[in-house]
C-alpha cells in the first residue's frame, strides 16, 4: 500500500485511512485506469460537500489534493488502483493499493439482506461502522455485499453499492435517502433507458427480472441472486448488459 499522509509519504497509515473510525472526518474511494482516475472530479466534489455538511475544515485545495493524488498514483507499480481519500481535522490522507477486480462478478453476485439504515446516507463519513458491519457479515457468509431494508422490508441500497432494478425497459431506483453514488449519478445522466424513481418492497424486488448495483471500483456489477432468491433464474439481463456497455464505453 501506499500512504500519503500531509504530503509526506509515510510507512504506516493511519487508522481512519484502513477502516470506520470515531474520528470525525470523512472519505472517498475511487479507481484508476491506466494510472488515471476515474471521474475525480466528481469525486472531489462529493469529497467537499461531505465536509461541508459536517462543518469539517479541509487544510488543502482541490488544487492540491489533485497534486497530491497524482503523487501517489504515479509511486505505485499498478495500472489499476483503488485509491481513498480520507480528511479528519488535522490530516489529509491518500491511500493506494492494487484494485482486485475479480471478472467473475460480471456474471452476477448475490445479496443478503439486512434491516440497517445509515444515519447519514448523503454523507461519506468516517462513522460507518454499522455499514461495514454489514458488508462483513454478508461477505462471511458467501455474499458479495448486504442490502440495506427497514423494518417495513423497504429498499434502500447496499453496505457498499447503489440498487437498481428493471421494470421491462424502465430503469428503477430510489430517488433519496442513499449515498449520491458516483456511479449511480453516471447512469442516471447518459443511459439511454426511461428513468423511474421510486420505492420497493424487499419481496417486490425479489420478483423482478434484472437488478443490479453500482460502486466505485466495480462499476455496474448484476445481482442474480438476493438471499436464497435467484433474479432472472441466475442469468444476467440484457438491459443490464447494456448499462454495463454504456459505462465501459463512458469511462474507458
Amino acid at each position: 500500500m501506499i500512504i500519503l499522509q500531509n504530503n509526506k509519504f509515510i510507512k504506516k497509515a493511519p487508522i481512519e485511512a484502513i477502516g470506520p473510525s470515531k474520528k470525525k472526518g470523512i472519505f472517498e474511494t475511487l479507481r484508476t485506469f491506466n494510472k488515471k482516475p476515474i471521474l475525480i472530479e466528481l469525486h472531489l466534489k462529493r469529497f467537499f460537500n461531505s465536509a461541508k455538511k459536517i462543518n469539517l475544515k479541509i487544510q488543502y485545495s482541490k488544487k492540491e489534493i489533485l497534486i497530491m493524488l497524482k503523487k501517489v498514483i504515479k509511486k505505485s507499480q499498478n495500472k489499476t488502483q483503488r485509491i481513498k481519500i480520507v480528511a479528519t481535522s488535522n490530516n489529509l490522507i491518500i491511500t493506494s493499493k492494487k484494485a482486485k477486480i475479480d471478472k467473475k462478478i460480471y456474471s452476477g453476485v448475490a445479496l443478503k439482506s439486512i434491516k440497517l439504515q445509515r444515519k447519514s446516507p448523503r454523507i461519506k463519513s468516517l462513522s460507518y461502522l454499522p455499514s461495514f458491519l454489514a458488508h462483513e457479515n454478508a461477505v462471511k457468509k458467501g455474499f458479495f455485499d448486504a442490502l440495506l431494508i427497514d423494518d417495513l422490508n423497504e429498499v434502500y441500497e447496499g453496505a457498499y453499492s447503489n440498487i437498481f432494478w428493471f421494470e421491462k425497459n424502465t430503469l428503477c431506483t430510489r430517488k433519496n435517502k442513499v449515498l449520491p453514488g458516483i456511479t449511480r449519478g453516471i447512469i442516471l445522466k447518459n443511459t439511454k433507458f426511461k428513468i423511474k424513481f421510486k420505492t420497493i418492497k424487499l419481496k417486490d424486488l425479489k420478483k423482478q427480472k434484472e437488478v443490479f448495483l453500482s460502486q466505485s471500483v466495480n462499476l455496474v456489477v448484476p445481482i442474480t441472486k438476493i438471499d436464497i432468491t435467484k433474479i432472472n433464474k441466475g442469468e444476467v439481463g440484457t438491459n443490464t448488459k447494456t448499462i454495463i456497455k454504456e459505462i465501459n464505453s463512458l469511462l474507458f
